[in-house]
């Protein structure tokens, strides 16, 4: 899983939302459309995203990880064992219309991944926060979303930081899967302690600034936003409103 990284892309220096919406309106145009051909469009738009956030290669990889064994699950129920008629494809006789909703699906999760992993590296959680304090946004939930955003990163960089020092004590990480399996533990315990002792010093100093005070804040520097942002924000809602009215209007299809 990929965190915020830097740059000056259109997305790194746009208001904290923007990317947000336009992850959003991806992955609600996902589910309004229900073609393959109309998917695919979707995940293309999705790419263009990353690449206008100078984040495709940091985005793609952790995309196929997540996505390829859900798309050869989704192969094997829909195309093998999906009902008939059926099409040769290659050394395969698959489900046509199986094959069909294996897409449409497989589609969706790659879409989502795509544009959330896009939103994931191109915003600033402290942009965010300040973004967010300057709507009035409760802290109690600034905190949450940020702290979820930020938990796998410092997370990774802790675990690097563990390997590290147990391997400069003699840990061997190498091995049979037995050997591999018994270092765990060396590495596991400090993660957790670790982290359990963050959250306790992250208490204390949210607890010193006075964070369960509650009341609007005040935000010296808050993110520009635009007009041009803001009705492209909008504009995407009301697109997304025509989508799914559109599917409304075909049958819920």
């Amino acid at each position: 899983m990929t965190g915020s990284s830097s740059g000056g892309s259109p997305l790194h220096r746009a208001h904290p939302y923007t990317p947000l919406a336009l992850a959003g309106a991806l992955f609600l145009l996902a589910f309004a459309v229900s073609t393959p051909r109309a998917v695919g469009l979707v995940v293309v738009a999705g790419v263009v995203l990353a690449a206008v956030g100078g984040v495709l290669r940091h985005v793609l990889r952790p995309a196929l990880v997540l996505a390829l064994p859900t798309w050869g699950l989704l192969l094997v129920l829909h195309g093998l064992l999906g009902a008939d008629p059926r099409v040769v494809v290659g050394p395969l006789t698959l489900s046509e219309p199986g094959l069909a909703r294996a897409l449409v699906l497989g589609g969706r999760i790659a879409a989502i991944l795509v544009a959330f992993l896009t939103a994931l590296a191109t915003v600033s959680p402290p942009r965010l926060v300040e973004a967010m304090a300057a709507r009035g946004a409760p802290f109690g939930l600034i905190f949450l979303l940020v702290s979820t955003l930020t938990l796998v990163p410092r997370m990774r960089a802790r675990a690097a930081q563990v390997l590290a020092a147990q391997q400069c004590r003699g840990l061997r990480i190498g091995g049979s899967p037995l050997a591999r399996l018994r270092a765990l533990s060396p590495l596991v315990l400090p993660l957790v302690l670790g982290a359990l002792a963050e959250v306790d010093e992250q208490v204390l100093a949210l607890d010193a600034r006075g964070a369960v005070i509650g009341g609007r804040r005040t935000v010296l520097h808050p993110p520009p936003d635009s007009a041009l942002e803001r009705v492209l924000r909008w504009g995407l809602l009301l697109g997304i409103l025509a989508a799914y009215g559109a599917k409304l209007a075909r049958g819920g299809a």
